[in-house]
């Protein structure tokens, strides 16, 4: 294992516990490049989260406004396209670190997607969701939240599906946008305390009784945290269309590509349940995850998987909100059907097979 490999495996292994599990069902090649692509994600994550005071923040812009210019630079899909003179000007106001810090994350992920232009799409939207982290955070209503749960985690799935070989992309890359949000709403619903600490409310406040403030939730206001976990609970049953969504895609990856996605779908799926077991004051005090014995027993139900094999019909509904965002890719209209509904998508009963 080279170096690289071993420390994108650490950071797996450290703060992705959900997907380190499941990475043991994936061929090792394909491990490498998922963990490799978790390691990128979490750095960019990472360097709008530990950006704390005002100076952190500018240096944080700075890191990603780069990589952004970097990106757009090596795919002609990307809108705008940055001119050379803007590139050279970014360039420019980094300090060696900063650039050091951005040359390393191009370098990796152009190994991985070289010039791959959905895939660099999807990693500067992501970029872009980054970047709008570094101020505080309100989201407004339910089309604010779809929009911002593609920008963090969809475009993961675009890059999974690349990785994992999933194969007809044009059919099933709409489906694994879906898994992407899906775990994005799960997060949010999880880490609401910890988002308000750093000025963020992902939960819309269309979904509140009355708007709330982060620092309200953070303070312990036992009005605005009532209104949070009410909001919480709807977010969850939110998220089972995407889930189910996802599950449908699972037909188009390979065997045992199939079985680890499923895995990782059903134990990140569970967290959610978790919340939804607990009471609003046991929720504000701890942070949920599922046990060793929990996930085993997702995993074991996660073994359906393997028999999914049908080609599915996207569900449009679910990316009605995001057709601006999801226009650069360019999905196929035949694998869209704006007839069917969030609560009989086909694969919906499938996904809630066994007790969850």
């Amino acid at each position: 294992m080279t170096t690289e490999a071993a420390t994108s495996q650490a950071t797996l292994r450290q703060h992705g516990k959900s997907f380190h599990w499941a990475g043991f069902f994936l061929p090792r090649q394909q491990l490498d490049d998922g963990a490799q692509l978790y390691h990128v994600c979490r750095q960019v994550d990472d360097i709008a989260d530990n950006a704390t005071t005002m100076t952190e923040r500018q240096r944080a812009r700075r890191v990603l406004s780069c990589l952004q210019h970097k990106l757009c630079a090596r795919s002609p899909a990307q809108q705008p396209l940055p001119t050379a003179s803007n590139t050279a000007d970014t360039d420019a106001r980094l300090t060696e670190t900063e650039q050091l810090l951005v040359d390393s994350l191009e370098s990796d992920i152009v190994a991985l997607f070289g010039r791959d232009s959905r895939c660099l799409q999807a990693m500067h939207d992501l970029v872009a969701t980054m970047v709008m982290d570094l101020s505080p955070v309100l989201l407004e209503d339910e089309p604010a939240l779809l929009g911002y749960a593609y920008g963090a985690a969809g475009t993961v799935g675009v890059m999974m599906c690349q990785l994992m070989g999933a194969r007809e992309p044009n059919h099933s890359l709409a489906f694994a946008i879906d898994l992407g949000m899906a775990m994005q709403m799960t997060n949010i619903a999880r880490d609401v305390l910890e988002d308000a600490q750093r000025g963020r409310i992902y939960v819309p406040q269309t979904w509140m009784n009355q708007p709330i403030s982060a620092d309200a939730i953070a303070s312990g206001d036992a009005q605005a945290r009532q209104q949070a976990w009410q909001a919480i609970g709807y977010l969850i049953e939110r998220a089972e269309a995407y889930y189910a969504s996802g599950w449908q895609g699972l037909a188009y990856l390979p065997p045992r590509t199939r079985l680890a996605i499923g895995v990782a779908l059903r134990v990140y799926r569970q967290i959610g349940r978790r919340i939804q077991s607990l009471s609003a004051d046991n929720y504000w005090s701890q942070r949920v995850v599922v046990p060793k014995a929990g996930k085993l027993q997702q995993s074991l139900m996660a073994l359906p998987a393997l028999i999914n094999r049908s080609s599915a019909i996207h569900d449009a509904a679910l990316h009605k909100p995001l057709e601006d965002q999801l226009s650069p890719y360019a999905l196929d209209p035949e694998t869209l059907d704006d007839n069917v509904s969030q609560d009989n998508a086909p694969g919906r009963k499938k996904l809630h097979s066994g007790k969850a």
